[in-house]
């Protein structure tokens, strides 16, 4: 399922901590719906509910048992992928990125298509906190969104 911002967060906390212990690899996944509002105010909550739902069920198919899948408030997501290096995480979100233009939700105001941007960072040896990881999948977020949406950026400074 779908974890609310504490429990993601817990298991931020948890797995960055492993991934220190251990020297394994950690990235995380920030996504932002493009244009969410226009969908809650083109076609009703309900369809942004939807779009919602939608968008947590074709990024779930893409992930593994252990990856975790939580949202970060209003049209923000995030994904974990513990054991996951900065390639291989790109490869998931495009996955995901690719798996969301094929959503359609039908209205009685017409069928609601969306796209995301992502954001893709790896923890690195010298990140002394969760914090220095989640800033830096922002900057990729705003990266990808800066360069017009609908992509893929990912970050390893």
């Amino acid at each position: 399922g779908v974890h609310n911002r504490h429990s993601f967060m817990q298991d931020l906390y948890r797995e960055f901590a492993r991934g220190r212990r251990y020297r394994t690899p950690l990235s995380l996944l920030v996504f932002d719906l493009d244009f969410f509002k226009q969908i809650n105010d083109g076609y009703g909550h309900a369809a942004g509910d939807e779009a919602l739902r939608a968008f947590a069920k074709a990024a779930g198919e893409c992930l593994r048992g252990m990856d975790v899948l939580g949202r970060l408030g209003g049209e923000e997501f995030g994904i974990l992928l513990p054991n996951t290096v900065l390639d291989q995480a790109e490869i998931v979100a495009e996955r995901i990125r690719a798996a969301v233009t094929e959503i359609a939700i039908e209205t009685e105001y017409g069928t609601v298509r969306f796209t995301t941007s992502v954001g893709v960072a790896q923890s690195v040896e010298g990140d002394d906190s969760v914090d220095t990881l989640l800033a830096r999948a922002d900057a990729a977020l705003y990266a990808a969104k800066a360069a017009g949406r609908n992509r893929v950026v990912a970050r390893s400074d």
